[in-house]
């Protein structure tokens, strides 16, 4: 039988709807009357230092077909990093939870793999990769790991010892224990790693472009912002950290609405 809502509760959640939605778009409103009038006043003639909003629309809409290209090709390479980080960072995570030697011995090189500046090790994941979109997804994957192994670590390691004592009177297996126990009771902290690793790999896809990227008109928008620059096209360079900034908040997003389908119905971070 369908549930029906009524016309108070319907209005109720239009009104909270509202709230939540209002703020931020105000914001937004706010930031972009003060760009254009900085761009009409304070840096009145120097669009090549601060182009106003029509100079960006203008330049998406004149270079869109190469900004949509370069943005999938972003959002392709962000993507697999970011899938391979979420499946090593938790298979890392289970393995170092299951032992305190495991997690001494091992965990301090984690912690490593995310203090050293990526640009010094480019030129080895260039020559063991090669100049192409390998090398910008194995990128993406080491900024972005850090944070799923440390917080799903941090989850796995939280269990109600209470209860891993309950599944040991009845004799539970580890793997049972696991899957039943431990996994779930971590899903708070994984998804809170997995909502900063989101943005993080594409930010990591797009230094990789950067670092790895020819700086003509091919490749993704890494390659594309490094390309208005050279051209002093800074109606372009805008319009492409915009989308940049856009595919960022938009990974962000997707991962926070799937954390909340997953916790809403018994985590007070998800309730509503």
């Amino acid at each position: 039988m369908a549930q029906t809502i009524s016309l108070p509760q319907a209005g109720a959640r239009a009104k909270s709807a509202l709230s939540t939605a209002l703020p931020p778009i105000l914001v937004a409103l706010l930031a972009l009357s003060f760009w254009y009038l900085l761009s009409i006043t304070v840096y009145a003639g120097k669009g090549y230092l601060l182009p106003g909003p029509r100079e960006v629309a203008d330049a998406f809409v004149e270079n869109g077909a190469t900004i949509m290209a370069a943005t999938l090709t972003t959002l392709k390479e962000a993507m697999l990093g970011y899938l391979t980080a979420i499946g090593l960072g938790v298979l890392i995570a289970a393995i170092l939870s299951q032992s305190r030697v495991l997690e001494r011995s091992f965990y301090p090189y984690a912690v490593l793999l995310q203090t050293v500046p990526v640009v010094a090790i480019a030129p080895l994941i260039v020559l063991w990769f090669g100049y192409n979109d390998l090398s910008v997804i194995v990128i993406s994957l080491i900024i972005s790991l850090f944070p799923i192994i440390n917080n799903t670590l941090l989850g796995l390691r939280s269990t109600s010892r209470t209860l891993v004592e309950l599944f040991a009177m009845h004799h539970t297996s580890r793997i049972i224990s696991f899957w039943k126990l431990r996994l779930p009771g971590a899903l708070p902290s994984m998804m809170a790693g997995l909502k900063i690793s989101a943005g993080l790999s594409v930010i990591g896809a797009i230094v990789g472009e950067f670092i790895i990227g020819s700086g003509n008109s091919q490749g993704g928008l890494g390659v594309q912002i490094i390309f208005a620059q050279g051209r002093m096209y800074t109606a372009l360079l805008f319009a492409e950290v915009i989308c940049a900034t856009l595919l960022g908040f938009v990974f962000f997003s997707v991962v926070s609405l799937l954390g909340h389908f997953l916790l809403r119905h018994w985590h007070e971070s998800a309730a509503d």
